[in-house]
């Protein structure tokens, strides 16, 4: 009983150091399945790559007036970095598909 009492007081405290951002994709539903991809292929949740786009993205701020656009440009660069390069994969292995099989068609 004791050790079920402190398993559910740990994850109350580890609750009181969680912050929450809902982030919308607005227009940008076509994102999502490929953030997901990076995401998994680099073996981290969502969640997880979210947080660390957003950590270098802010890494090095710049001065104020200028720090929301140069966010956004940081991020816009990030996951289009790495959405190019999940794609790139993707498209690869769909074209090899495609050679094998009209390999096998004409064989």
């Amino acid at each position: 009983m004791l050790e079920t009492l402190d398993i559910i007081l740990d994850k109350i405290i580890d609750m009181t150091d969680r912050v929450q951002l809902n982030l919308r994709l607005d227009g940008k539903r076509e994102l999502l399945d490929p953030i997901k991809e990076v995401a998994a292929a680099e073996g981290l949740s969502v969640n997880a790559w979210v947080v660390r786009t957003l950590e270098q993205a802010t890494a090095d701020p710049t001065p104020k007036s200028e720090s929301t656009r140069q966010t956004f440009i940081a991020l816009d660069t990030i996951v289009e970095t790495r959405l190019d390069a999940v794609l790139d994969s993707k498209l690869a292995d769909r074209l090899a598909s495609f050679e094998e099989r009209l390999g096998k068609l004409s064989a």
